[in-house]
C-alpha cells in the first residue's frame, strides 16, 4: 500500500505541483518587472530624501543624563555623522554635514547632555548600548545643538598606555 501511494504521489502530484509552478512563475515575471520598475522610480526620489536624513532601527529605551563638560573633536570626528534627535527616537532624524560648520579637531566642544540608547539586536536577541552626546560648537550660547555618537568626541584617556 506504501508503494502505490508513493508511486502516486511522483506519477501524479509531483509533475502537478511542478505544472503549478511554472506557470506561476510566468505570470509573477511579469509582476515582477512592473514592481521593478516602480521601485526603480521610487529610488530616484528617495535618494534625495536620504542625503539630509536617515532612519534607522527603532531603540528601545533611551536614558538621558545632564552633563556639564568642555572637550574637543576626536582626530577621527568626520567619519560620523552630526544628528538633530538621538538616532533611534524619531522616525526621520536630520542629518548635518561637517563640511558646512567650518570646525576643526582643535574646536572646543561644550557637552550639556548624554544619552544612552539601547538597541535589541534581531540577530542574537541581545541589548546594545550606545552612547550620544548633546553638543554645542563654539560658544555656550550657541543655538545649534547636535547629537553626536561617543566616537566624535576626544578621549582624554585614549593615548595612555596600559602598564
Amino acid at each position: 500500500m506504501k508503494k502505490i501511494f508513493t508511486v502516486f504521489c511522483i506519477l501524479f502530484v509531483l509533475p502537478l505541483g511542478l505544472f503549478g509552478c511554472s506557470s506561476n512563475s510566468n505570470n509573477s515575471g511579469s509582476h515582477t518587472s512592473t514592481n521593478t520598475q516602480s521601485a526603480k522610480s521610487n529610488s530616484a526620489s528617495t535618494s534625495e530624501a536620504s542625503s539630509n536624513t536617515s532612519s534607522s532601527k527603532r531603540a528601545v529605551k533611551v536614558r538621558y543624563e545632564k552633563m556639564n563638560l568642555t572637550t574637543t573633536l576626536d582626530h577621527e570626528y568626520r567619519e560620523e555623522h552630526l544628528y538633530k534627535y538621538v538616532p533611534g527616537t524619531v522616525d526621520q532624524n536630520k542629518t548635518y554635514s561637517w563640511d558646512n560648520l567650518n570646525v576643526s579637531a582643535k574646536t572646543k566642544v561644550y557637552v550639556d547632555k548624554k544619552a544612552v540608547a539601547t538597541f535589541k539586536d534581531n540577530d542574537d536577541n541581545e541589548y546594545e548600548h550606545e552612547e550620544f552626546y548633546r553638543i554645542k560648537l563654539g560658544s555656550r550660547q550657541s543655538n545649534q545643538q547636535y547629537w553626536v555618537n561617543d566616537d566624535v568626541l576626544q578621549n582624554d584617556h585614549e593615548d595612555d598606555y596600559d602598564d
